[in-house]
This record gives C-alpha cells, structure tokens and sequence, in this order.
C-alpha cells in the first residue's frame, strides 16, 4: 500500500475515484454522482491546488483518495475532504494512512487544527476519525439535497493522544 500526492496528470485517475466514491457511498458525500462526471479536466486540476489530494494505491491499483485545503477564512484550519477507500482496501489500513498524511500536511502547513463533516449515520467514519484524535465540535447542519445531518469533527494538531 502507498499514498502519493497526486499530479497533474492524475486528473482521469481522480475522475475515477470519485465516481467509484459517488457509486459506492452516495450518501456520504455532499456532492452527487452526476455532479462529479460533469466535472471538466480544468475542475479536476483545481483539486490540486492549493491544498492537496492523496491517492493510495493498492495491489498495484488507485484504490483511495483524500483531499484537503486550508480554510478561506482562517489559514490555522485544514478542511479534510472528499474522503473513500475502495471496498477491496477497507480493513488493511487504507483509511488510516489517508488521514495521516492529511494531519502531516496540515501540520508542515502551520495548521493548528484539521476539520471534517461526516454523516451522522456513518458510523464507521465516526470510528475512524475517532481513532485519529478527531471530536465532536457539537455543530450539525442539514444538507440541502437530502436532508442528511452532517457533524462537525475536529482534531488539534497538537494533540498527542491521537493515533
């Protein structure tokens, strides 16, 4: 198993997580499969920067991804977004190290704190931001296009009792 940032170059590999994301788990995202096969080439660059996306690959396939940025309102949060592993990857530890190098990205970018929305009903989401030190801010919000209640997680980068 190995995690990279992706490139340009990786845009059609992007394209395919995400819609494989969309398929498997549409209710875990805010955004909807016809959205995302909309998506341009130029749209799947602005997920490069300026923050960054993580591919994990496994078993010689692009099985994961992850992308985070920092906030537009205060540069001391990182947003980790658009979350998925692969059903074949999950239980080997795909998750976990998609959430590290997120953390390790937040902290080389003088991040004091790494921030989430998961599903309420995600429980195995839940668990494993849980297992990497994220909690519970007590903001929930509605999503518009479902109704899903959504949490607000949060983890302080120097928090040392996280995984």
């Amino acid at each position: 198993m190995h995690v990279r940032r992706a490139a340009i170059g990786d845009e059609p590999t992007l394209r395919e997580l995400r819609l494989q994301a969309m398929a498997d788990a549409p209710d875990a995202f805010g955004s909807t499969y016809e959205r995302e096969l909309a998506r341009t080439v130029d749209d799947w660059r602005r997920w490069l920067s300026p923050g960054a996306t993580f591919i994990l690959e496994h078993g010689g396939e692009a099985r994961g991804l992850v992308a985070c940025a920092q906030d537009t309102t205060d540069a001391t949060v990182v947003q980790l977004m658009a979350m998925w592993v692969a059903p074949a990857a999950r239980g080997t530890g795909a998750a976990d190290a998609l959430v590290s190098q997120v953390v390790a990205w937040a902290d080389a970018h003088a991040a004091r704190i790494v921030r989430l929305q998961v599903v309420e009903i995600n429980g195995r989401a839940r668990r494993l931001y849980e297992r990497h030190g994220f909690r519970a801010t007590g903001v929930t919000r509605l999503r518009q296009r479902d109704g899903a209640v959504e949490l607000d997680l949060e983890r302080q980068l120097d928090d040392t009792s996280a995984a």
